[in-house]
């Protein structure tokens, strides 16, 4: 059987997924870094769990993740080109 994982337009998001899983991150201040850093954190963790999380990984499991580089880009991408996230951390309007 195959299981399509793929959120098609009009589709409900809420479906489960064996497939799915959420990284978690903080921003803020590291220790030894000059700026905001990020740091793995449990997924959704205040969240409650709902079938569009998946599974939600701990910091152990999402170290180990084969996602994990994808996962990093991404944040990097949000980090360094949203205008509105970099003002926020950067406590600049």
């Amino acid at each position: 059987m195959i299981i399509d994982d793929n959120w098609a337009p009009g589709e409900p998001v809420s479906r489960p997924s064996p497939n799915r899983v959420t990284f978690g991150c903080r921003v803020g201040p590291v220790e030894g870094q000059p700026g905001p850093a990020c740091s793995l954190v449990k997924g959704a963790d205040v969240a409650p769990d709902e079938p569009l999380y998946g599974r939600k990984l701990s910091r152990e499991e999402a170290l180990v993740h084969p996602w994990l580089s994808d996962y990093w880009e991404t944040i990097d991408h949000i980090l360094e080109n949203d205008t509105t996230v970099r003002q926020h951390l950067n406590g600049t309007v």
